[in-house]
This record gives C-alpha cells, structure tokens and sequence, in this order.
C-alpha cells in the first residue's frame, strides 16, 4: 500500500510539473501575438476594424503612402484610412516577408506587402509596398502605436517605385 501512495505522489509531482511546462508552452509569445496581428490587420475591411489594432491615444502617428507626409492623433489616422477604403475596392495584402521582433513590452514587424485592389472606376491596382509598425503591450493586448508605410524611391527618376523587387 505504502508503495502505490508513493508511487501515485511521484505520478501527481511529475504530471504537476508537466503541466506547468505544457502551461507556459501554451501561452504566445510575443512574436507570435504579433505575427498573428500583423495578417488580422492586414485583412482589415474598413476603417474601424483597422484603427482596433492602433492606440486610443493621440500619440498615435503615422507616415501613409499618401500626403500629408505625416498623421498625428486618432482622428487624423481614422480619416487617413477612412479615406483609403473609400478609394479602393476588393483590397487583398499578401505578405511578401515578414520580420518581428519584440522584448515582451514593445514589438516591431517589418514587411513587404503586396496589395492588389480596384479603383472606383474598376481600375485594377498593383503594388509593393513597406511597412513598418512599432507595437506595445497595452492591458487590452498589443497595439499600434506607430506606422510607417513607404515606397521605394527610383533614384534615376525620382519616382516611388511600386513594384519593387
């Protein structure tokens, strides 16, 4: 008898220890948390689906495609991609490459998108693009709290180059 007890704490210790193994496996890490976000972002169908993965601050600012260069505060970054989703129809972002990087606290994901679309007029559109988000680990989980979305310039001609390589 003394040795099933024995038998069944050595059982109860190691499947104790195991699941608190399999409990820290468990959890994401934050490369993952912001993998995941970055392709949930991406797929994004409006702008107020988009602006949940951003900060509620005003410190909020982000460098868009578009002019004006820079747009600093909710309001101001909620407009700029009201405006994109009004322009475009059907967008689709595939992930070219994708880079994260995080201490727990505060993550960059750095990237190469392709988007295609429709214009209003039914114009297909074409391009590739840079992306580069700064996230922190807010109480609600991970938000946005900078991006920056860049073409390449052609240097000869001084023209964004859309379909970089």
């Amino acid at each position: 008898m003394r040795r099933w007890r024995s038998l069944a704490g050595i059982v109860a210790a190691v499947a104790l220890i195991a699941w608190g193994f399999g409990a820290q496996a468990l959890a994401a890490d934050p490369k993952s948390e912001i993998t995941e976000l970055e392709h949930k972002c991406a797929s994004a169908t409006s702008a107020d689906q988009l602006m949940g993965c951003y900060d509620s601050s005003n410190d909020l600012v982000v460098y868009d495609l578009s002019s004006p260069r820079e747009f600093d505060g909710r309001d101001a970054v909620r407009a700029d991609f009201q405006n994109g989703f009004s322009a475009f129809k059907d967008a689709k972002i595939e992930f070219i490459n994708l880079h994260v990087v995080s201490d727990g606290k505060l993550g960059v994901a750095e990237s190469i998108q392709h988007m295609t679309a429709t214009d209003k007029s039914g114009k297909p559109i074409d391009s590739i693009f840079r992306v580069t988000d700064v996230w922190r680990k807010e109480k609600g989980g991970w938000k946005i709290i900078h991006s920056h979305i860049s073409f390449p310039t052609d240097m000869a001609s001084g023209k964004a180059d859309m379909q970089s390589k």
